[in-house]
């Protein structure tokens, strides 16, 4: 299945919210990239793609290490405030499933929370691989889902709970990835060896009274599940939310935890 419309949604998603990226998605994103760019192994010289690139950290991070970046998104408009942010970085709008760059170009693939945003990662993972130089380095982050996630246990749970699933385009599981076993043996599958991970302690933060505002900010994939429900059924979540959340107040802003892995893994020859 290729879950056109889904990526569509996904697309157009992302363009909205290009503008706002860095003060909502990236808030958090941005506190993986540490450790993606250390299992890289970046290093001077080294030629670095940032898939699924945003606005453009990843491959931002690898410029300021000395190293040769390159960046890939499906939105136009990430890839627009990623080249206005980062100049020495050349940016292009292009498909995970698809990259459009050489066989064998890079020495590692960066992809900061790409995987839930794909219709198939398997292709994408074969499509890393080919752009990979043998031997090559790709260091992915993915966020770990409920139960073990408070974050996504009230946002996601409570929308399988209450919203009408049936108006949504069909998507592939968001948690599929979610473990480390399962990462392994899909990159594995993919022809990458040396495989290695690390947890990420992630914390989503948002102000008492406006967590809605921010999540639907932060999460293209779950505005795409919101924005196809009714008033109704929107009141519904929204309270069940706050409802939740409460265990989560420190002060006057929200601190929930949602975790992440980080994997990395090299191309064989």
């Amino acid at each position: 299945m290729t879950y056109e419309a889904f990526k569509f949604a996904e697309k157009e998603g992302w363009d909205a919210r290009a503008a706002a990226y860095d003060e909502f998605t990236g808030r958090v994103t941005t506190c993986a990239l540490p450790t993606l760019l250390a299992m890289a192994e970046l290093a001077p010289g080294k030629r670095i793609l940032d898939l699924c690139c945003g606005t453009g950290r990843a491959a931002g991070a690898a410029i300021a290490l000395g190293a040769d970046a390159e960046g890939v998104d499906v939105s136009a408009s990430m890839i627009k405030v990623a080249q206005s942010a980062f100049p020495e970085a050349r940016f292009v709008t292009g498909d995970a499933e698809s990259i459009p760059k050489n066989d064998a170009d890079f020495d590692a693939v960066i992809c900061s929370f790409g995987i839930m945003h794909v219709g198939s990662p398997e292709t994408m993972f074969d499509e890393i691989a080919r752009v990979l130089k043998p031997g090559g380095r790709v260091a992915l982050s993915h966020w770990i889902g409920p139960p073990q996630s408070p974050l996504f246990r009230i946002v996601f749970g409570t929308m399988q709970s209450l919203a009408d699933m049936s108006v949504v385009p069909a998507s592939p599981p968001p948690f599929a990835l979610s473990s480390e076993d399962t990462m392994r043996e899909k990159l594995e599958a993919a022809a990458f060896r040396e495989f290695s991970s690390a947890r990420v302690p992630l914390v989503f933060k948002a102000p008492k009274g406006q967590f809605v505002k921010h999540f639907r900010n932060f999460a293209a994939r779950a505005a795409v599940i919101l924005d196809n429900q009714n008033e109704d059924v929107l009141k519904e979540i929204y309270s069940s939310w706050e409802n939740q959340l409460k265990d989560f107040l420190d002060g006057e802003e929200y601190h929930v935890p949602m975790p992440a892995i980080a994997v990395t893994a090299v191309r064989g020859a």
